[in-house]
């Protein structure tokens, strides 16, 4: 039993109560140094050998010690990770991003604190100047963001999750968004749909700026365009009520809706029940697909047809870009079939009223949706004449002004 005295040399050597860095390098089949620098960032280390060390610092549960290791090194070991808390988030979405930086950093021996202000940039500004972080991950990044200018500025090491418009020198990773949006819209044509309405991220995130959600709408938005069909899209607010009104908007604008594309975390099961009180049934009637953080929507529907946003993924790929550096990365969309969307000329769309008058005493009967885009003129063809390719350029041109 190891004495007060070598307990205590121990502790200051940087290694925890439990396993110790030379337990992390017998068990991963390495050298301490390496250990070191596989933590550190500081030199380049294999893939292979790198999630070996990590793999044994998970078995092990080893904790290095952050204090020892900040004396030696003369820096905290602390990083700072700016995400602004507004109020109409789905905050469950926000941390998911959050768990894959925390739990990157842990296994590096690093500490995270939260900036939440909106702005971000005074307290950005303090903690680097005071010392306190050695590093800054910045979230809810903006087309144009004024907190990458400022970390430009004060020459930290910085990483952005997410892709500004504007060109930076800080490293970022980021989900292709728009192509996410592409991929459902070209999904939904190719099975037949005519007739697509987005419900989009929620208004304040176009107030803000956000770079994903101006992302996704664009690519649904010139998708429509490129198919040569009007494009439909709302902002969608994470309540309720907001589900409702912008469902109303969405038909009201576009009665013969056949398909949605939903771009709000976490809300996926409350459209379901919206559309399931205005009689629309799923797949049925209705065609859904998510654009998702999908560990959040699993017990909402079994088999949804969706676009996973990798969150925990980009967290994590986050933390290493700043302990390693490197270019940036932009992950790929991938469309994941599942039992949401069908064809729509199996879908039955009920007669109109003046059509069932005109029918009275005759077997009642139902239009396929091939029998309404024959007759409507908001069908395909007339797509163009009614103002769908400029109409798209104008709803991405208005919301990047905020309007």
């Amino acid at each position: 039993m190891s004495s007060p005295r070598k307990a205590k040399a121990s502790r200051a050597q940087g290694e925890s109560w439990g396993a110790t860095i030379s337990d992390v390098a017998k068990h991963a089949g390495v050298s301490q140094s390496t250990v070191s620098y596989v933590l550190s960032g500081n030199r380049s280390i294999s893939e292979q050998t790198r999630a070996r060390v990590f793999q044994s610092i998970q078995k092990l549960d080893f904790t290095p010690h952050a204090g020892a290791r900040s004396l030696r090194a003369g820096k905290t070991d602390v990083m700072a990770l700016v995400v602004p808390f507004y109020d109409w988030a789905t905050w469950p979405s926000v941390m998911s991003f959050v768990y894959g930086v925390v739990d990157a950093a842990r296994l590096r021996g690093w500490n995270v604190i939260l900036l939440t202000g909106a702005g971000g940039v005074s307290e950005i500004d303090s903690v680097v100047k005071s010392k306190l972080v050695d590093r800054v991950a910045l979230m809810e990044v903006r087309i144009d963001d004024e907190r990458l200018k400022l970390v430009e500025r004060l020459g930290i090491p910085a990483v952005s999750v997410g892709l500004p418009s504007m060109p930076v020198k800080v490293p970022y990773v980021d989900f292709d968004f728009e192509s996410a949006g592409r991929l459902c819209v070209e999904h939904l044509v190719n099975v037949g749909h005519r007739h697509v309405g987005l419900l989009a991220s929620p208004p304040g995130a176009f107030e803000k700026n956000l770079a994903y959600a101006h992302a996704l709408f664009r690519g649904v938005a010139t998708a429509m365009e490129d198919a040569g069909l009007a494009f439909h899209g709302r902002p969608m607010e994470a309540t309720i009520e907001g589900i409702e009104r912008a469902l109303d908007a969405l038909f009201e604008e576009q009665p013969l809706l056949t398909a949605l594309i939903v771009h709000n975390e976490g809300m996926i099961d409350l459209v379901m029940h919206a559309l399931h009180q205005r009689g629309k049934r799923v797949p049925a009637q209705i065609s859904v697909i998510t654009v998702e953080v999908r560990e959040l929507t699993r017990h909402a529907v079994k088999s949804l047809t969706h676009v996973t946003v990798p969150a925990v993924e980009m967290g994590r790929t986050a933390v290493r870009l700043l302990a390693e550096g490197g270019p940036g990365i932009l992950l790929p969309a991938t469309l994941v079939p599942g039992s949401t969307v069908a064809h729509p000329f199996e879908t039955q769309v009920p007669v109109r009223a003046s059509d069932r008058k005109r029918s009275a005493g005759r077997k009642p009967t139902v239009k396929t949706q091939r029998a309404i885009d024959r007759e409507s003129p908001s069908g395909t063809k007339a797509a163009s004449q009614d103002g769908g390719r400029p109409a798209a350029r104008r709803v991405v041109h208005d919301l990047q002004k905020g309007v």
